[in-house]
């Protein structure tokens, strides 16, 4: 992790979830993997987040811990073999003061060589991963 990235395998055995605060993700995640011998996979997720928002996921073992926009999530176990990338909008009724929430997003799938994927990435995550 850096100023500007967060790093995450996707791949590893068990479960596992990270997530990340709505005040600390710019709306772009990605995922880049080798899906046969020379050929990469790129998923760009773009949402818009709103900071001020409230948002109600938590982390699996917090249920108090709000305030996530986003998340990434790997299971390598007896469930079953996936990973996922997703987002939360802000939550509305209650007592967020919100009636409504209107929610905008765009996922983008590129395959190819490594090269040309890590420098996708680079364009659209500002990241040289």
């Amino acid at each position: 992790m850096g100023d500007h990235l967060l790093r995450y395998r996707m791949r590893a055995t068990g479960e596992h979830k990270i997530d990340i605060r709505a005040v600390a993700i710019t709306g772009r995640i990605g995922y880049l993997h080798e899906t046969s011998e020379g050929r990469w996979a790129l998923i760009v997720r773009n949402f818009f987040v709103d900071p001020s928002g409230e948002y109600v996921d938590v982390p699996w073992g917090d249920p108090d811990d709000l305030g996530y926009a986003a998340q990434a999530c790997n299971v390598n176990s007896a469930l079953g073999h996936f990973s996922e990338l997703e987002y939360h909008v802000p939550a509305i009724g209650g007592d967020t003061g919100r009636r409504r929430c209107d929610d905008a997003t765009q996922v983008w799938a590129f395959r190819g060589s490594e090269r040309r994927m890590r420098a996708v990435a680079a364009m659209l995550l500002g990241a040289t991963i």
